[in-house]
């Protein structure tokens, strides 16, 4: 029950950002500096803008991490304690790394996968190591595209099922995969077969799926799910186990 107190208030132990504190400073810089034209101003401004924007993302991004890290405490047994994880060398090293990366990205989910990799990078967590080395690296390489690829080719048809979409397509004998993944995505093939081709082949090579985008096969085929178990594991990692809730990414 002690643990379990520290690890729900581990939220509320990351400092609150303080917009105040970035106003000061800002009227210190803009008092210290003579201003007979406006570009010195603008130019402050935009300077300050941008400083106190990356602070409200660094705030945002550590309270992800703070939520991302109780979750998966809650998942653990006593054998691993709070004090233990943060005053880890792979906690530090993964929050170093993680807070680089996100500050690199306007993508919010990405984000909040960066903030999971810190939560379930380290020897606590239920990942071995080659998969925690491994998987780090993918977060920050992988886009929208690359992880819905992995949910909906979990079960491509409780996925389209899900959506009203599989009656459309359950009655061919045989075929490929792309009538199906093209519904899904809710785009012409034109549009959306180069970048599906290259995260396809991201995803063979890490080991994560196998998805055959040219090969004609039977309708059991169509269906058959093609992420591999370590890419089910991977979703884990990003602590996104329902693949039926996947939306698919924008292309255009």
């Amino acid at each position: 029950m002690r643990q379990d107190k520290r690890v729900n208030d581990l939220e509320g132990l990351v400092p609150p950002h303080e917009p105040a504190e970035d106003a000061i400073a800002f009227a210190g810089r803009a008092a210290l500096s003579l201003i007979p034209a406006v570009g010195p101003l603008a130019s402050e401004s935009l300077a300050y803008a941008l400083e106190a924007r990356q602070a409200q993302r660094q705030h945002d991004f550590n309270v992800q991490i703070a939520r991302a890290l109780t979750d998966t405490m809650q998942r653990l047994d006593a054998s691993a304690t709070l004090e233990d994880v943060v005053s880890s060398e792979d906690f530090i090293a993964g929050v170093t790394r993680a807070q680089r990366a996100a500050a690199e990205t306007a993508s919010s989910s990405k984000r909040r996968r960066l903030a999971a990799a810190v939560a379930n990078g380290g020897g606590w967590a239920l990942f071995s190591a080659s998969e925690r080395a491994q998987f780090v690296r993918l977060v920050e390489d992988f886009d929208e595209l690359h992880v819905w690829l992995l949910h909906y080719f979990q079960n491509p048809a409780e996925w389209l099922q899900a959506r009203g979409l599989y009656e459309a397509h359950s009655r061919v004998s045989s075929g490929g995969i792309d009538g199906p993944l093209g519904a899904a995505l809710g785009m012409r093939q034109s549009v959306w077969r180069e970048s599906v081709t290259q995260a396809v082949a991201d995803l063979d090579r890490a080991g994560l799926a196998s998805i055959p985008l040219t090969t004609m096969m039977s309708r059991s085929g169509i269906f058959q799910s093609r992420t591999s178990p370590k890419g089910a594991r991977f979703l884990e990692f990003i602590n996104e186990p329902d693949h039926i809730a996947a939306e698919p990414p924008t292309l255009t």
